[in-house]
């Protein structure tokens, strides 16, 4: 009888937050194995308390620093993938290289180095984000009449960043400089693996995270958050009027692994748009009881904005996208859920 293979080994960063554990959740429904990088002991235990089952199929890595050349490099063995979604993000910091900058750069060159160095590493997929792709700073963001496409690219540079006042900016070209950095590794260095990143707008659906807590989400969940509990008491301005579900974008990083067709390829991940007023409606209806707490809306219709073409994703990805009520519905229904676990004292 011929031996039973083993499942492939994917090695992950930031495997416990919003995009990471969404993404954990589906290698192992798909039938990987997963050594997940996480910076303490704390967080790896969370995440078993929260997923008993699926826990059985992953191996914690303690790396307090993902810009250590060797941890990365001692992480990445015998594995025979990598998925790189840990990037520093926050909106609030006085020093732009070395807060956000330089460590986002570094996290990105210390993963590539490392997947290099092991040959039986076959794919890297890296979270990139649609801000590589958007010059947020021409029109306000909005471009009425461009149409974006995975060749486009924000034109910032470390030098402008670097001294920029605006955080916005600042993290986008985070994010422009980190991906770029990767490709041009891959160029320069050949390393036996491919790559693949995929650029996605703010991310709906529901978050998953062990250590889930409606004080403490990321920046985009807690401008949503805002809105749905009604700490928001006016409609921010939808910055950023495009969107994807988590759960389609952990399907298609999982997807790239092994999909032939993605090697050395730059995607957009985007579902579909929306504005503010349109998360009121949907959770009223879905929701209404929480009606009396939302903030009023205004606008009818969102603001004039870009296009976007993600013809290539679905061709080579075959994907259906979640569409938004779905994402919405989903996402409150899991935050609702934890503010009544919180107000009673169960977490």
């Amino acid at each position: 009888m011929s031996a039973i293979a083993s499942p492939a080994v994917v090695l992950i960063t930031g495997g416990n937050g919003f995009v990471g554990t969404a993404t954990v959740l589906e290698l192992i429904k798909q039938g990987y194995k997963v050594k997940a990088i996480i910076r303490s002991q704390a967080k790896a235990d969370a995440f078993i308390h929260q997923y008993p089952v699926q826990s059985s199929s992953i191996e914690w890595v303690i790396v307090t620093d993902l810009t250590n050349d060797e941890a990365m490099n001692t992480a990445a063995a015998d594995v025979d993938y990598v998925i790189h979604v840990a990037t520093p993000f926050s909106f609030t910091f006085t020093d732009n290289v070395n807060t956000i900058l330089k460590p986002a750069r570094d996290m990105t060159l210390a993963t590539l180095k490392a997947a290099a160095n092991h040959p039986r590493i076959k794919r890297v997929v890296i979270t990139s984000s649609f801000i590589a792709v958007w010059d947020l700073l021409k029109d306000n963001g909005l471009w009425p009449g461009k149409t974006f496409t995975a060749d486009d690219w924000n034109p910032a540079t470390w030098d402008q960043a670097a001294s920029s006042p605006n955080p916005y900016y600042v993290m986008a070209a985070s994010k422009t400089i980190a991906e770029q950095a990767a490709h041009e590794f891959v160029a320069q260095e050949k390393p036996a693996f491919a790559l693949t990143t995929f650029c996605p707008p703010i991310m709906f659906g529901p978050p998953l995270q062990a250590e889930l807590s409606t004080n403490r989400l990321n920046p985009a969940n807690g401008i949503i958050w805002g809105i749905l509990s009604g700490r928001a008491k006016e409609l921010p301005e939808t910055k950023m009027p495009i969107f994807v579900d988590v759960r389609d974008f952990a399907y298609l990083q999982v997807a790239a692994l092994t999909n032939e067709k993605a090697k050395n390829q730059r995607y957009l991940a985007i579902s579909g748009h929306w504005y503010a007023e349109q998360l009121v409606d949907i959770v009223k209806e879905a929701f209404p009881e929480q009606a009396s707490r939302l903030p009023p809306t205004v606008r009818t219709k969102g603001p004039e904005h870009f296009e976007f073409d993600v013809s290539k994703t679905e061709r080579d990805f075959n994907i259906k996208w979640i569409p938004l009520k779905k994402s919405i519905v989903d996402m409150a229904k899991v935050l609702y859920d934890k503010e009544k676990q919180e107000k009673a004292g169960k977490v």
